[in-house]
Parts: C-alpha cells; sequence; structure tokens
C-alpha cells in the first residue's frame, strides 16, 4: 500500500520541464508586447516601465533555461 501524499509537496507534480517552459515562453511574449506597447506611449514614467517589463521578459528567458535543464537531466 502506498502513503498518501503530503499535500504541501502535491504541486510539485505539476511542475515539469514542459510546464515550466510554457510558462517561460508567455513570460517572454508578454514582457516584450508590453515593453513595446509601452515604448509608444509618450508618458513621463515610460522608461521604467518598459525596464520592468523587458525584467519580466528576461524572468521567462530563465525559466526556459531551467526547462532545457531539467528536461536534459531526466533523460
Amino acid at each position: 500500500m502506498t502513503e498518501p501524499e503530503d499535500p504541501k509537496t502535491d504541486w510539485r507534480r505539476h511542475e515539469t520541464p514542459e510546464a515550466i517552459g510554457l510558462a517561460g515562453l508567455i513570460a517572454i511574449v508578454l514582457g516584450v508586447l508590453l515593453a513595446i506597447v509601452q515604448a509608444n506611449i509618450k508618458s513621463s514614467d515610460s522608461p521604467l516601465w518598459v525596464t520592468v517589463f523587458i525584467g519580466i521578459a528576461l524572468i521567462g528567458v530563465g525559466l526556459r533555461i531551467e526547462a532545457a535543464i531539467r528536461d536534459r537531466s531526466r533523460r
């Protein structure tokens, strides 16, 4: 008989390389699109928001790299 799963670690079964890669792709696309939109809006705090959105896209790149590492180590 198997032991019941701990509810604290139950969410980790969804933490697959595919899910992490998809989250990274979404972050990249949304970050770049929002940065482009914000760059076209001429406001005083536009450079700050462009920087924030580019940062979100870079986090997405990091997630994609993490997914690739996990996928390679799984094989």
